[in-house]
């Protein structure tokens, strides 16, 4: 994970641990013990927690921007959470708070489900505390929503056992100081960081937060354009369409810049411009629907060995994992 940041007048994107995303300004963090028993959970923890609008308390300090955004999403019907076999389950904590005149979202860990989780919420709360230290038992967390789980699309020849079926938890911080206690676990977490939702939603970042960015034509960011980029591929479940957004980190990419749209849509109250999906990509439910139900046969089969994964583009096939010109 990295550092989250602060930016002005937008919701703000950010995600620790092994889920890829950004950050755009270091955030003055309390110099705190690395002690790993902090991370543990204890048995008398809450393992529950009331899902909807906070109170009205809560929202005070929020811009109209902001305030909206958090309504979208506590007034947002969580989705069904489909039964997925002999899948993976994982679920990953979206949380949004505004600094002093900033609204940020930030995504916190994602990890697999533990078999005593009672839910997806608590699944992504947990991860959160274990991952980044954020409190379980904190009046200033506030769940909002849950949104339609997602699944990890991998490249082609990738066995179907290592897809994941991720679950979006969304909270709200109420209180912006609590984010500058974050501290990531060294044994899970390189860093913590964030990036603005607007920025997510729009494909552009605004202002000041545009400064310092990595820079362009290197590994960190090899797309051609500014700031997101996008190409439509067929990986492990068929046509999916490639994000990544560009930040003072490690590219937002992958499932956890899925997850981040997502959220953003929802938010914002609308559909992105750049258009989220290939045009004829399967929906989640499908996809998730399609690696239950061929898993069996594909647990059955002998073991092939090392695979070479894939994945094809309009000018032929790349490697996973190999740069993008």
């Amino acid at each position: 994970m990295v550092p989250p940041i602060s930016a002005t007048e937008d919701l703000a994107s950010g995600a620790s641990s092994g889920v890829a995303t950004p950050t755009l300004a270091p955030l003055k963090r309390t110099a705190l013990p690395t002690d790993l028993a902090a991370f543990v959970v204890d048995a008398s923890m809450p393992r529950e927690w009331p899902i909807g609008l906070p109170p009205a308390d809560a929202l005070t300090h929020l811009s109209a921007n902001s305030r909206t955004c958090v309504e979208n999403f506590a007034a947002h019907t969580p989705d069904e959470q489909p039964e997925v076999g002999q899948a993976r389950r994982a679920a990953v904590l979206i949380a949004v708070y505004q600094p002093e005149g900033t609204e940020d979202l930030r995504a916190l860990p994602g990890g697999k489900v533990d078999e005593d989780d009672p839910s997806p919420v608590f699944t992504a709360r947990r991860e959160a505390f274990e991952e980044a230290g954020l409190p379980l038992t904190s009046p200033h967390v506030h769940v909002l929503t849950m949104l339609e789980p997602v699944l990890t699309v991998l490249p082609m020849n990738a066995h179907l056992k290592n897809h994941i079926v991720v679950t979006p938890v969304v909270a709200f911080i109420s209180d912006p100081a609590l984010v500058t206690t974050l501290r990531p676990n060294p044994e899970e977490v390189e860093c913590i960081f964030d990036h603005p939702l607007k920025a997510i939603h729009t494909g552009v970042v605004d202002g000041e937060l545009a400064e310092n960015l990595n820079l362009t034509d290197t590994n960190w960011w090899p797309g051609p354009t500014e700031f997101h980029s996008l190409e439509d591929v067929t990986g492990s479940t068929g046509s999916y369409r490639m994000h990544r957004f560009r930040t003072r980190h490690t590219p937002i990419r992958g499932f956890t810049s899925d997850v981040l749209i997502r959220a953003a849509a929802v938010g914002f109250d609308n559909e992105p411009e750049y258009g989220h999906y290939a045009p004829d990509q399967s929906s989640w439910s499908e996809s998730i629907d399609r690696v239950v139900q061929g898993l069996p046969a594909a647990l059955a089969e002998p073991d092939m060995g090392e695979r070479r994964l894939e994945w094809r583009t309009a000018t032929g096939v790349r490697a996973s994992g190999q740069r993008i010109e």
